[in-house]
């Protein structure tokens, strides 16, 4: 793992403990559960708090988009989006 917590071939899964906060930009950032958004870890304290929110996690590195995403939020996360796409199309996005 590197000091910005890309990782190094072959090493793309992990825990959340195990990532380093950084300053922004180079701070991890972390799919959250039942949203869109994610978790930047720029200090302990955000890492510790999302850890207490949502347990110590397993991660997978998105090599795509340059962020960590969370295999057990995806179905709230896809919940979360789908209800967004329904207010969109009934409401518009404005």
């Amino acid at each position: 793992m590197t000091n910005n917590n890309i990782p190094t071939k072959g090493n793309n899964t992990m825990r959340v403990s195990e990532l380093q906060p950084a300053a922004y930009p180079q701070s991890p950032s972390v799919e959250k559960p039942n949203s869109d958004a994610h978790a930047l870890f720029t200090n302990d304290f955000n890492k510790d708090s999302f850890i207490e929110a949502n347990g110590d996690v397993e991660i997978v590195w998105n090599n795509q988009y340059k962020y960590w995403a969370v295999p057990a939020f995806a179905e709230s996360r896809k919940a979360y989006c789908d209800a967004k796409q329904r207010y969109c199309e009934q409401h518009g996005s404005e």
